[in-house]
């Protein structure tokens, strides 16, 4: 009987939390139109080669925790290397966010998208 009490409880505590996790996560693992990127390699840096600037963010939210992907493209266009990295701090609607990405080496173009991202809140533009 004490069993079934407990296991009761804890199915019933499971039931009553799980949406309030369920509904705080606003991650968006596909990212939607809206964003554009300034970008260059950072030449000279004392961390190595990488590539740095600026995302603008043309969404209506004010977003945090924003994840980019950077592939290393050939003159032939062929993707030769790959790299991750943050923008660092929030991103208000309309505003923009820096970000540097260490890369492996050098390459002739850099394609960067964003991974993911967590909104914050609405906001004006």
């Amino acid at each position: 009987m004490m069993v079934r009490t407990i296991l009761g409880l804890g199915l019933l505590g499971v039931g009553f939390f799980a949406p309030i996790v369920a509904a705080a996560e606003t991650r968006v693992a596909q990212a939607p139109e809206g964003f554009r990127f300034e970008v260059e390699e950072a030449a000279g840096s004392h961390r190595g080669p990488g590539v740095e600037g600026y995302l603008h963010n043309g969404l209506p939210w004010r977003i945090t925790n924003v994840r980019l992907r950077v592939e290393s493209v050939d003159p032939a266009g062929t993707v030769i290397g790959e790299a991750a990295g943050w923008v660092l701090g929030d991103v208000a609607a309309g505003g923009q966010g820096y970000f540097f990405v260490p890369v492996s080496s050098p390459a002739a173009a850099y394609r960067v998208t964003v991974e993911s991202f967590d909104r914050i809140s609405r906001e004006a533009p």
